[in-house]
């Protein structure tokens, strides 16, 4: 892939992934800071409300208005901080206003009043929670902050209206604090994820990386594959043309040469279209119930005869019982691959085994053969598409390097598996192994 693509790519990622984590931590935040804002007043506000409910508290409050009595106590002893409903008043001040917006009760507020001075009457926000800020002329760096409920009496031809005020000042400086450790932590975690999308980045460009180095040698494999057969059909074709008086019987050779690499060509094509079919899900399976005993023994016919005209001893286990679900002509494909390849790489007086039986719910299908293993290193890359064991003997053989790749395609979409093991002393078994299970 151009370097360039692919670093305005990783780049893309890279911003898309430092977006998303922003936006996470700051949708977060907003409802953190919500939910906790919310609670954090909630106690506050319902003590306003049933104060402004309490109609014993309200009497008391207009008879000290009215005796000018700010140590007038109709409460009990014991509840004298607290009113009939188990609320706090210790930083709650109830304002008595007259219809003209005057505050009433100054003397009852005492020293209190320099702080509520500068108060003011709202009307149209009766009956509702209000939030209200006010300068101290005292300390001016120190705003006051109030929650406000607001209603209308009649109780005293004076009283119009009465607010309960509750300052808020502790609990807007514990937001305001929680609020700036809030911002911090999510810059520092915002600062850990740009290190953490670089990584992700980095590791959903791999993938593609891969992908793209895998289509790149594929093309590759295939174009060189394709020359050698082309290059072989022009020689042929132009050796003709040199000849024009010769008759077909005497320029068989280079005819029967073209038409031979024609077929080859035919055979890797259809081989490259199964194996893009299966990458592009394309390649369906057509599943109807097998017989696998008559299916092992008809496929096996034709090996044996090969077999023992090239003095090869081929031995067919077949013992399996049970029908199976499968697509008959994809798996007949991966057993000529498997038999196929058997037969290349086996010599004359050597053994080929078919072994097909059930085993722990699995069709069980060993191929078998005692000609030359296969080291370690080859085992892991032999599934892969044009690798080729030994490429010189694979060229003599007519080989591709895509025959086990489509086999294991194949297998692999009957949720099955293939795998390579030695056969001791000598030799490689190959075994398909497909569940019972549909």
């Amino acid at each position: 892939m151009n370097t360039e693509i692919s670093r305005k790519q990783r780049l893309k990622f890279f911003f898309i992934n430092v977006a998303a984590f922003a936006s996470i931590f700051l949708l977060l935040g907003f409802i953190t800071l919500q939910l906790l804002q919310s609670s954090a007043y909630r106690q506050t506000d319902l003590s306003l409300t049933q104060m402004a409910e309490n109609e014993h508290l309200i009497e008391m409050e207009i008879t000290r208005y009215q005796q000018d009595d700010p140590f007038l106590a109709q409460l009990p002893t014991e509840q004298r901080e607290k009113d009939p409903e188990g609320n706090n008043r210790f930083n709650s001040q109830i304002i008595l206003w007259s219809k003209d917006g005057k505050i009433l009760n100054k003397n009852v507020l005492g020293g209190r009043f320099t702080e509520l001075e500068n108060l003011t009457l709202d009307k149209k926000k009766l009956d509702s929670i209000e939030t209200l800020n006010l300068e101290n002329d005292s300390d001016t760096t120190q705003e006051l902050s109030f929650h406000s409920y607001t209603i209308k009496t009649d109780q005293d031809e004076n009283v119009a209206y009465i607010q309960f005020l509750a300052n808020t000042n502790q609990i807007s400086d514990s937001m305001n604090t929680f609020g700036t450790i809030l911002i911090i932590c999510m810059i520092v975690f915002w600062l850990i994820s740009i290190g953490i999308s670089f990584y992700i980045s980095k590791m959903n460009m791999q993938p593609i990386m891969n992908s793209w180095r895998k289509q790149q040698e594929f093309v590759e494999n295939a174009s060189h594959e394709l020359r050698t057969p082309l290059t072989i059909i022009q020689n042929s074709l132009q050796q003709l043309f040199t000849k024009p008086e010769h008759t077909i019987i005497e320029e068989s050779e280079p005819i029967a040469q073209a038409l031979n690499e024609t077929r080859r060509m035919k055979s890797l094509t259809e081989d490259l279209l199964t194996l893009a079919r299966s990458d592009s899900n394309q390649l369906i399976l057509q599943k109807e119930l097998v017989e696998p005993r008559p299916f092992i023994q008809q496929l096996a016919q034709p090996f044996q005869e090969i077999a023992e005209m090239n003095d090869k001893h081929f031995i067919l286990e077949n013992f399996a019982d049970q029908p199976m679900l499968i697509d008959e002509k994809r798996i007949h494909q991966v057993l000529v691959i498997l038999l196929d390849n058997a037969l290349k790489y086996t010599d004359a007086k050597e053994t080929i085994v078919l072994q097909s039986e059930i085993s722990n719910d699995n069709w069980l299908i060993e191929v078998k053969n005692d000609g030359p293993s296969i080291s370690d290193e080859d085992k892991r890359h032999i599934f892969e598409r044009f690798y080729r064991e030994d490429r010189s003997r694979s060229k003599e053989t007519g080989g591709y390097g895509l025959g086990l790749s489509i086999a294991q395609q194949i297998i692999t979409q009957h949720k099955g598996k293939l795998s390579v093991r030695d056969w001791l002393p000598k030799g490689v078994v190959f075994q398909i192994r497909l569940p019972l299970k549909k």
